[in-house]
Parts: structure tokens; C-alpha cells; sequence
């Protein structure tokens, strides 16, 4: 009986060990699968801040498209960073600031011709007619014949029942596919303009 006991004592040791290793095997895999997932979302972290740093030089620089470029791959790419989460709160302000550059010119050149036509309409009344140039609302009705966004002088024309005023647009052609290209005031009224 006492050989029974010292072989079941025998047993249990080694039972024991083998569980006490199995145990040890076990945590250290998972401390080195932890080990491994924490570096790489480090490595995450630090490629969504090099694309998050990107995006504001695009900013820093005037190329706003640029920066929305840059912030959506960072959303895309990386959707769980911290990056991520400032970068979808500023990619709707930045879209924003895109679309009103990309807009700026079309609405400016509206602006002046608006500035332009009130002049005319000005002159017209208090003179019967409209001017043959712009250059005739120079003093009295504007300081200067303003160019269109572009540069360019804006098109004039008098007509037999009034006058015709035109932006060449972005392209220095009028009736152009952009918004800025149709621009045209007859008599005081923008008219849409088919290309």
C-alpha cells in the first residue's frame, strides 16, 4: 500500500507540473500576442499622426483639397485611431473651406458684375444711354473698371436696347461649361447662358 501511495503521490506531481507548465506556456503566448497587438496599434497610432500631421501642412499650405485627400485615407485606413476620430470632426470643415475656394471665383466675378451693372444703370439714368465703354463710368460712377477673378477684362458691349456685359470666365472664353464661364448681364438682369 505504501508503493500504491508513493506512485499515486508520483502521479499528482507530475500531473501537477504538466499543468503548471501548460498554465506557464499558455500566459506567456498571450503576453506575447499582447505584446505584438500593442506594438502594432502603436505603429497604427503613430502612421495615422504622420497622415493627421500631413493633412494640416496641406492646410498650413493653402492646398485644402489636399488636406481632405489626406484625412479621408486616415479615416479609411485607420478608423479606430485617435487620429481618426479628430479627423472626422475637421474633414467636414475642411470640405467646406474646399468648396468654397474652388467656388470663390464664379461668385466673385458675380459680385462685379452686379457692381458693374448698378454703375450703368447709374449713368443710364442720369444721362438717357449707356455708356459706349466701361471706361465712361470711370471717375463718377467707379474708381476703376474692375477685372474678372482671372484677371481679365470684364466684356462689354452697348446694344440698341441696352448693353451686354459678359465675364470670359476661367477659361477667357464666355459660354464655357464651368459656372464662371456663362456669366452674362443684359440690361441689368443676368440671363442663363447655354454653352
Amino acid at each position: 500500500m505504501l508503493e500504491s501511495a508513493r506512485i499515486m503521490k508520483r502521479g499528482h506531481s507530475e500531473v501537477n507540473t504538466r499543468t503548471v507548465r501548460a498554465r506557464l506556456f499558455f500566459i506567456v503566448v498571450l503576453t506575447a500576442l499582447l505584446v505584438i497587438t500593442a506594438s502594432s496599434c502603436g505603429v497604427n497610432e503613430r502612421r495615422a499622426r504622420r497622415l493627421w500631421d500631413q493633412a494640416i501642412e496641406r492646410v498650413e499650405k493653402g492646398d485644402t483639397q489636399g488636406a481632405v485627400d489626406r484625412l479621408q485615407t486616415l479615416i479609411d485606413t485607420f478608423p479606430d485611431s485617435r487620429a481618426a476620430e479628430k479627423a472626422r470632426a475637421q474633414i467636414v470643415v475642411y470640405r467646406g473651406l474646399a468648396t468654397a475656394v474652388e467656388n470663390y471665383p464664379a461668385r466673385r466675378a458675380r459680385e462685379l458684375m452686379v457692381q458693374i451693372a448698378r454703375a450703368i444703370e447709374s449713368f443710364r439714368r442720369e444721362r438717357g444711354r449707356v455708356p459706349v465703354t466701361l471706361d465712361e463710368l470711370v471717375p463718377a460712377k467707379m474708381a476703376n473698371v474692375p477685372k474678372d477673378p482671372w484677371d481679365r477684362a470684364f466684356l462689354y458691349q452697348a446694344t440698341a436696347r441696352g448693353y451686354r456685359l459678359t465675364c470670359p470666365g476661367a477659361k477667357g472664353m464666355p459660354g464655357g461649361a464651368a459656372a464662371s464661364d456663362g456669366l452674362v448681364v443684359v440690361n441689368g438682369e443676368f440671363q442663363s447662358v447655354t454653352p
